[in-house]
Formats: C-alpha cells, sequence, structure tokens
C-alpha cells in the first residue's frame, strides 16, 4: 500500500471511531431521540453499552484545512424532488425520520437550503440539544442582484433569520451560494468582509463558495484565500470540476463538497425507464452477467449490480480529492441506499455501467438546466 494511500484510510478510520465515541459519550443527551426511536421500532443505542450500532459503516473524511472529519456522505437539501407529494418528502414526521436514518448510519453534516428545511432541521435538534456538538450545520445565503453596499446589510440581516429558523446561535458553516457569473468580484468581497463580522460574532465558523461553474469557481479559488469549502456539481455526467478545479482547491487546502450527484435527478428521469432493468425509477443497472443467479442485496454492492444512484455516488467517492458528496434523500429508503455504497469497490467495470447512460442525460435536463450540457460527459 503507497503511503498516501494509508494515511489518507488512517484518517478516515481515525475519524470514524473518534464520531463512534462522542456519539457514546452523548448518548445520554439524546435520551429523547433515543426513546422516540424505540417507540417507531428503530434502536440506534446498544441499551447496554451505550455505543452506536451501525455506524462502523460510516467513513469520514477531513474537510480540508477545516479539520473536521465528516461522513462521505451528508444529507442534502431540496426535499421537493419529482414525487415530493407522493413521497410526503416535507412532511415534518418524514422529514425527522430521514433525519434519524442519517444519525443512526453515521451521517454528521446536514445541509439546508430553504426556510422550511432549516426550520424542519431545527425541530429535530431540539430533541438532541447535547448531540448538536457532534453533528455539523450548514447554512446558505444565496446572491443577490444588489450593490455591493446592499449586499452587506442583507447578508448580515439573513444569518440572523436563518439561526432563528434553526433554532441555534451558530451554525458550522455559512454558504454562499452565486449564480452562474453573475456575481461580481466587487460584490464577493463584501460577502467575505460580512463573513469576516459573522464569525467574530459567534455565529459562523466557516466559510463555503458554492458555484455551479467549474472555470469560475476555479479563478476564484485561485485569487481569494478566505474561501475555506467550496460546493461544486460533480458526477459521471458531469464531470468538469476535476479538470482544473479539484487541483486548485487541494493547493490550498480547501474542503471539497459535491453536490447534484444525480444531475439535478435527471438520472432518474422517466425517459431512461426503458434503459434500466428492474421496477422503480432508482433501479437495478443493466446487469453484465444476465446468465447468472440474481444477486442477494447484499451483493449489489460488491462489484457489478449498482442501482443507478450508488453507482454515481461512488463514482464520486472514488475520486480522492473530494471530501464528502451530500445528495438530497427524501426517504428513510433513499438514505439506506445512498449510505451502502461507502466503502464499496468502485473500478471500471461499474464505470462501464455508467457509460451508456452519459450520452442519454442532456437531452433530459430540465430548461433550467440545460446549462450542464456544456459540460457532460459524452
Amino acid at each position: 500500500m503507497k503511503n498516501k494511500d494509508k494515511a489518507n484510510r488512517n484518517s478516515r478510520e481515525f475519524g470514524r471511531r473518534e464520531f463512534i465515541k462522542k456519539v457514546s459519550l452523548g448518548a445520554t443527551g439524546i435520551g429523547i431521540l433515543t426513546s422516540e426511536l424505540s417507540c417507531s421500532g428503530i434502536n440506534i443505542f446498544s441499551k447496554k453499552s451505550g455505543k452506536k450500532k451501525e455506524a462502523g459503516a460510516m467513513l469520514y473524511r477531513r474537510l480540508g484545512r477545516t479539520d473536521l472529519m465528516v461522513s462521505e456522505i451528508g444529507l442534502g437539501g431540496h426535499y421537493n424532488g419529482p414525487k415530493w407529494q407522493e413521497k410526503k418528502s416535507n412532511e415534518q414526521w418524514q422529514r425527522e425520520a430521514v433525519f434519524k436514518e442519517c444519525l443512526k448510519n453515521g451521517i454528521n453534516l446536514f445541509d439546508t437550503n430553504t426556510e422550511y428545511e432549516r426550520e424542519s432541521l431545527g425541530k429535530v435538534l431540539q430533541l438532541i440539544p447535547e448531540f448538536r456538538e457532534e453533528l455539523y450545520v450548514v447554512t446558505d445565503i444565496n446572491d443577490q442582484q444588489q450593490t455591493a453596499s446592499e449586499i452587506y446589510d442583507y447578508l448580515m440581516e439573513m444569518i440572523d433569520v436563518q439561526l432563528d429558523n434553526l433554532q441555534l446561535p451558530s451554525v458550522d458553516i455559512l454558504r454562499f451560494t452565486t449564480v452562474i457569473k453573475k456575481t461580481p468580484p466587487e460584490r464577493l468581497e463584501v460577502v467575505f468582509k460580512a463573513f469576516h463580522k459573522m464569525k467574530k460574532d459567534g455565529k459562523v465558523k466557516y466559510f463555503a463558495l458554492s458555484q455551479h461553474d467549474p472555470e469560475l469557481l476555479t479563478k476564484w479559488v485561485n485569487k481569494y484565500d478566505e474561501i475555506d469549502i467550496i460546493y461544486v456539481p460533480y458526477n459521471y455526467f458531469a464531470p468538469r470540476a476535476e479538470d482544473e478545479l479539484f487541483d486548485a482547491a487541494k493547493k490550498k487546502d480547501m474542503g471539497i463538497v459535491i453536490i447534484k450527484p444525480f444531475n439535478k435527478g435527471t438520472i432518474f428521469n422517466p425517459e431512461l425507464a426503458d434503459l434500466i432493468e428492474g421496477s422503480g425509477s432508482r433501479s437495478i443497472l443493466d446487469r453484465v452477467e444476465k446468465e447468472k443467479e440474481q444477486r442477494t442485496p447484499e451483493s449489489l454492492i460488491q462489484g457489478t449490480n449498482l442501482t443507478l444512484a450508488q453507482a454515481s455516488l461512488g463514482y464520486i467517492l472514488a475520486n480522492e480529492s473530494v471530501s464528502t458528496v451530500i445528495p438530497g434523500m427524501e426517504t428513510v429508503e433513499e438514505v439506506r441506499e445512498n449510505v451502502s455504497i461507502v466503502g464499496s469497490k468502485f473500478g471500471n467495470l461499474e464505470r462501464s455501467l455508467l457509460e451508456k447512460y452519459a450520452t442519454k442525460i442532456t437531452d433530459t435536463l430540465p430548461p433550467n438546466y440545460r446549462w450542464l450540457n456544456h459540460w457532460c460527459h459524452a
């Protein structure tokens, strides 16, 4: 084993052990949550030892110079996918179920995009106040078409609003989301000024910049040292971020968080259903060894047969530059499906399963995401 690979594995293993250790120490503080889970038939903690079960399946990576050890898969935002009404994904009971399943599987990074998401997460965090310190919470403020002076006041106002939504005195990460090529440098510099004031006031710890265009984000990474973490779309169908951006971010030891792992959900588009075997939009990819017996659920993540979601996440996590990937998850089943890829082998065979889908995705993009066509794999 190469020294670099060994060091990386040791780092991830250390993070996993530390998280489990902290969870164990915080078991008393989450008695309310544990009680609720027991009533629902889910038992996260061993009554005898107080140690968290099944958390060992999760692995952790260093989030750049923040030194935060974050789960390889985090909980992303946007709980309003194509079938959100059917899934009841915006109802609080469903969000609580997803949140608890995330905890059960060792997820410790929770991202929020909208007011509803912050309020939903905030309600659950009130059930586990002493467990809050073991989790990393992200809040997001979007760029506005304002002057440099106006954006400063807007940011200072919005952080208070969002902390109120979360019912928290502070968050771990402030994410500033910029629109493609619409955030001029002078406004971005004011954003940094606002962040420094928030940090001084104890409201935020780290700054993340989110941008859909890898080339533009690369320029900003090279220019600004204030960025602790970057958020960028990256997946098999849109891999352009790996060309220069990842190297630029690593040189400055910035954490890399991947958004849109499922290409804005287009890999589950009904128009692609005829290319996928099995049932449901997240069904098993085309089998490469059809003559063999049906594999067991346990073997689906071991080599050849993955769901589209698992294959996409596996491709992303195979890149060691990535700190974490944060898919939006609307149901407990989706959490289980996604986390099952952690620690699994992902090689050339798995990549080949995605190959034929890469050329189909561009035709299924919604109008407001057609810009992805310019940086797709095909």
